[in-house]
């Protein structure tokens, strides 16, 4: 089972006068896609008490096994403001005294975790001196229970003081992090490599797995003895929002469920329904709601046969 653990916001779409309210916070749409995947799943996370922290525990608990949501009464929910523009999305934070980095390890420890195979880490909390406190105590204490530890960089340039913070922060995450997600422009801008695989090879171990997405092109599995790209089916987006959580979603629940990463071909299976989730995310608006079933990515691949 996989435990997920960080934010949990509202992304708040405006459109002139309109606005819709939709679940977010990317460990979040994680935890919600791979119950949505058939699999039960496990959050941590930490909302407001208001009007939106009241909306998320109310869905987390009807789409999520075991939800972990505690109400901070000082804190308020954060918020995300979404735009969008040709389909690509914008965010803007509002999170000042937010819920989302304010988590507690005493909590945390408090979760049975005997069924527990991968702990999958948000990074907005890293933003924030308390989060990274957090951070590093959950790494810690996971790791100690043989928990294996996946983290997905999700880079924002707007939560950080600065790029040089920013870089420090997260490349002193990835290496406690056993299943790494980037992006290629996150690659780019951790290590000035613009090769992916040299960009790779620099920042991770032997012992560590990643995957890249690549937008329109695919993805990338990546081991010490592995270098594996999966071409994708392109299509036209609608809204962006939660695409790279929907593939992430894919490739952890097939590694939950035993994925062979010494063979190739169950890689590019894992890797091409992965792309596919991540795809028709995009043709709707939002993230979660958005988000295919494991039937829809499984016809969709048989209709491209």
């Amino acid at each position: 089972m996989v435990l997920s653990i960080g934010e949990i916001l509202v992304d708040i779409f405006v459109d002139g006068n309109n606005k819709k309210v939709f679940a977010g916070g990317a460990p979040f749409n994680v935890a919600s896609n791979i119950s949505h995947f058939g699999s039960k799943v496990a959050f941590f996370g930490a909302v407001g008490k208001d009007e939106y922290g009241a909306f998320l525990k109310d869905f987390a608990k009807k789409r999520i096994s075991f939800p972990y949501i505690e109400e901070l009464k000082d804190k308020q929910t954060t918020q995300a403001i979404v735009t969008l523009k040709d389909g690509e999305r914008s965010f803007a934070f509002i999170r000042e005294e937010g819920a989302d980095y304010n988590l507690d390890i005493t909590k945390l420890e408090q979760i049975p975790l005997k069924s527990i195979n991968v702990a999958h880490i948000g990074s907005l909390m890293l933003s924030k001196t308390n989060g990274r406190d957090f951070f590093a105590k959950a790494i810690s204490y996971l790791k100690n229970k043989n928990i294996k530890i996946s983290f997905d960089v999700n880079y924002r340039d707007d939560i950080f003081s600065s790029q040089e913070e920013a870089k420090e922060v997260f490349i002193s995450a990835i290496r406690k992090a056993d299943i790494l997600k980037f992006t290629e422009e996150e690659l780019l801008f951790l290590t000035g490599e613009d090769d992916i695989h040299k960009s790779l090879l620099t920042l991770l171990n032997d012992s560590q797995i990643a995957v890249v997405t690549l937008g329109s092109k695919g993805s990338i599995f990546f081991s010490k003895d592995k270098y594996i790209s999966v071409p994708t089916y392109p299509l036209k987006p609608v809204d962006t929002t939660g695409a790279g959580d929907a593939f992430y979603s894919y490739f952890l629940y097939a590694y939950d469920k035993g994925l062979d990463i010494s063979d190739d071909s169950k890689i590019k299976e894992a890797l091409t329904y992965a792309n596919i989730s991540g795809g028709l995310t995009t043709q709707k608006v939002g993230a979660i709601d958005a988000a295919p079933s494991i039937k829809e990515i499984e016809e969709y691949y048989q209709s491209k046969r």
